[in-house]
């Protein structure tokens, strides 16, 4: 569509007295990218952007990093009130930004960042129902308790403070869940850009080695008697292994051994990581505690309180919440090398005066 618009409105400007010539780019050239999102994903264009510019080559991974809030913001952030608080404010934000669009400093950021906000309220809305908080309270709103199945064993709700080992699993599956669809999107990018070989011994086989990985914790955690005997050791765990190992040499050299090496540091310590979803629910359980216990229920403490938790943890819980995006999740697949499209404007154009050869020689 882009393609047609441009060449009618070129034949138009001319009067017809052009010629357009439209040609397939490829993938070792060096074009520009044009970004067109909606005003509600603004907030998470600029987090991609911060990072770095997608590349026509690569999925623009805007829309799942809003997504990714969703999943990382809403176990971290888990409160039904705050959450509610959070959204509120972030509608109203939202609402009335275009009405004060002559703000500056710190006031104008939180306007640009409406969408953000709603998104990370909702998140802890979610986050608070399965996991039954409210304001500090632990509540069961759910018809019925949410069972996973085994070897997960993780039931909705609980209370990530009475049950840490059931919220340190729940944080170990969404590393598992997160990381895996880095490494899909990373075989999209492969596949895409037709890099085939690259695609089965680089995403395939690391999605494979990673599956194995998880599966197996999940079932045998430290128990390496069982992992011993377990046919999951050979099939899931070193043949991927072995494949991305030889595959990776033979396609890149010593630059291959140096990518499985991290690869496999990378995937273990990426996992751990996410080990602060635990934390901060943990962190933010007891805040919410704290304040029920020093107000002794005086309803304006409580306010006073959450208003506090909902501006520190919501900053901090923020913050943690882009580096697991842009370091843990960003590492799979995003590489983030375009450059910006900007639009051509005449007065780009500089004119010089060039005498004639003829009249200068006479």
């Amino acid at each position: 569509m882009a393609e047609k618009e441009v060449s009618e409105r070129i034949t138009s400007a001319t009067h017809g007295q052009c010629v357009v010539r439209l040609e397939e780019t490829r993938s070792d050239q060096d074009v520009p990218t044009l970004t067109a999102h909606g005003r509600f994903l603004k907030p998470f264009e600029r987090l991609v952007q911060s990072f770095g510019i997608p590349s026509p080559w690569e999925i623009d991974p805007t829309f799942l990093v809003a997504l990714s809030f969703i999943l990382l913001f809403g176990f971290m952030f888990a409160d039904i009130g705050h959450g509610l608080i959070l959204s509120m404010f972030g509608l109203l934000v939202y609402t009335f930004s275009g009405k004060l669009k002559n703000q500056s400093g710190l006031t104008s950021y939180v306007l640009q960042n409406g969408s953000l906000l709603i998104v990370c309220g909702v998140s802890g809305i979610i986050g608070g129902v399965l996991l039954g908080e409210f304001f500090g309270y632990h509540v069961n709103l759910l018809p019925s308790k949410i069972m996973l199945p085994q070897p997960l064993g993780i039931v909705f709700p609980f209370s990530p403070i009475e049950e840490p080992m059931m919220m340190f699993k729940l944080s170990l599956l969404i590393a598992a869940i997160h990381i895996s669809l880095g490494l899909t999107l990373n075989l999209l990018n492969k596949l895409s850009n037709r890099k085939y070989r690259a695609a089965f011994f680089e995403p395939v086989v690391w999605l494979w080695f990673y599956l194995g990985l998880m599966s197996g914790v999940f079932t045998y955690r430290l128990d390496l008697g069982a992992w011993a005997q377990s046919p999951l050791l050979l099939w899931m765990i070193i043949l991927p292994l072995t494949l991305m190992l030889f595959g990776k040499l033979v396609i890149e050299g010593l630059d291959g051994l140096i990518f499985f090496i991290e690869a496999v540091i990378s995937t273990v310590s990426n996992t751990i990581s996410y080990l602060r979803i635990l934390a901060l629910s943990l962190v933010h359980g007891v805040m919410s505690m704290m304040i029920l216990t020093v107000g002794g229920g005086n309803p304006a403490v409580t306010a006073l309180g959450s208003l506090a938790i909902i501006a520190l943890e919501g900053l901090l819980i923020f913050i943690h919440t882009t580096r697991l995006v842009w370091v843990e999740w960003f590492s799979k697949f995003y590489r983030g090398e375009g450059r910006m499209f900007k639009n051509f404007n005449i007065t780009d154009v500089r004119a010089i005066s060039v005498g004639h050869p003829y009249r200068e020689s006479t």
